[in-house]
């Protein structure tokens, strides 16, 4: 039978530790149980005990004892990432679930987002609801979150649907789900999109994968998206990547809606992925636009924008971002050890940034493509197109290239 991994603090929630397990064995599965607790290391219920995940963090039962409240949290965690990666590489699990309080979830997240995407992944905890970001439960991997409504302190009707709930989630995903791998020597090309680079990058897979078996993922550069793409990088899932859309660096270097990647376009030169990119979404930035305006730049008022949605503004970048972003893309495509290709329009990254859009600017257009020629590094294949990043002209020339390219990398 399959079995589900069940991280719970038995020293707070024994009673609803052993109702799930009990659960999960009425679903035909196995259960490995384990203790994740940092109060009392001795409640001894647990499948494996507290002080063996501790082992996987090279800890014994004294240099434990000596961590303050915070530091034993990290340190059981430590250990859970390693036990449970351990167990997954030598398959001997096939699910994971964690039912809970903040701390129970604090532990459980950084494990599951230690997984690979299509493993079963559950999370239930007090705290994933509210006004509370997603981030720290998500990440950029593939796991499922559902609030606890009731604290889980005791059993009674409220818990126990809970929990029976989360339970059969979690048995359903390991029994009926199913990770789909490439078959018959397919490919997998990832690109990144956002609403205002759609047309060009849609129209530019369309005539990429015409005649071919290839595959495409499109991920929808928003400051998760781009991590996702190098996180399925990471597990070997891509094969190929059309950077069409680097809004996300943006918003790293200056703040904004999109933020949260980090170090954007390192991960496919590092694997040696052929790597077309395209600087879409690098003329605009994104402002949430709260009634206090908080998170408005001081001199907003000064900078060409528009209102995308009742809540956030696009704005044109200013001549000094305009440097620091090209320089920035320029650094980073100079370290691929194998072809790279980037492809520049010369009237705008966006649609709202292009010829008769409200926030066009051909000055800061023409200063960023004639930056890119001084700064692009020799190993690096400058390609610059008098367009604008959605124009059909402009995709069929990123598509042509990124041909080129694959056939370079010996693609059929």
């Amino acid at each position: 039978m399959k079995t589900v991994a069940i991280l719970e603090s038995l020293d707070t929630k024994l009673e609803e530790s052993l109702f799930a397990a009990e659960m999960i064995n009425k679903q035909g599965l196995n259960t490995l149980l384990i203790d994740n607790s940092t109060w009392n290391l001795d409640v001894g219920k647990g499948d494996i005990q507290p002080l063996e995940v501790l082992s996987y963090a090279s800890l014994d039962r004294d240099s434990f004892l000596k961590l303050n409240k915070p530091e034993k949290i990290a340190a059981m965690t430590s250990g859970l990432v390693e036990l449970i990666s351990k167990l997954y590489k030598e398959g001997k699990i096939d699910g994971i679930m964690s039912v809970g309080g903040g701390q129970n979830g604090a532990m459980a997240a950084p494990v599951m987002k230690a997984l690979p995407f299509g493993f079963p992944k559950v999370l239930s905890s007090a705290l994933a609801c509210g006004s509370r970001e997603m981030e720290q439960f998500v990440g950029e991997k593939d796991i499922f979150v559902v609030p606890t409504v009731a604290d889980i302190a005791g059993l009674n009707p409220i818990t126990k649907t809970l929990i029976r709930s989360v339970c059969a989630a979690t048995a359903g995903l390991v029994k009926y789900g199913e990770v789909y791998h490439q078959t018959g020597g397919h490919k997998i090309i990832a690109a990144t999109m956002l609403g205002e680079t759609t047309k060009g990058t849609m129209e530019a897979l369309r005539l990429i994968t015409e005649g071919t078996d290839y595959e495409t993922v499109v991920f929808h550069a928003n400051g998760v998206g781009g991590r996702c793409m190098e996180s399925l990088i990471e597990e070997g899932q891509i094969n190929a990547v059309l950077d069409y859309t680097l809004h996300e660096i943006v918003c790293e270097l200056f703040g904004g809606y999109c933020s949260g990647a980090k170090n954007r376009l390192l991960k496919s030169l590092e694997y040696g992925l052929p790597t077309l990119v395209v600087p879409g979404g690098l003329d605009m930035n994104d402002y949430y636009n709260e009634e206090t305006g908080t998170f408005l730049p001081a001199d907003f008022r000064e900078r060409k924008s528009i209102l995308h949605n009742q809540n956030i503004w696009h704005s044109k970048v200013v001549p000094s971002e305009a440097v620091k972003l090209v320089d920035t893309v320029c650094e980073r495509l100079a370290t691929a050890k194998k072809p790279v290709t980037l492809v520049v329009p010369t009237k705008g990254g966006c649609q709202t940034t292009s010829p008769g859009g409200p926030i066009a600017d051909p000055a800061i257009d023409e200063m960023m493509v004639e930056r890119f020629r001084e700064r692009v590094s020799p190993n690096t294949k400058l390609v610059i197109v008098d367009a604008a990043v959605n124009d059909p002209e402009f995709a069929k020339v990123v598509a042509d290239e990124f041909k080129i390219l694959l056939k370079a990398y010996g693609w059929e």
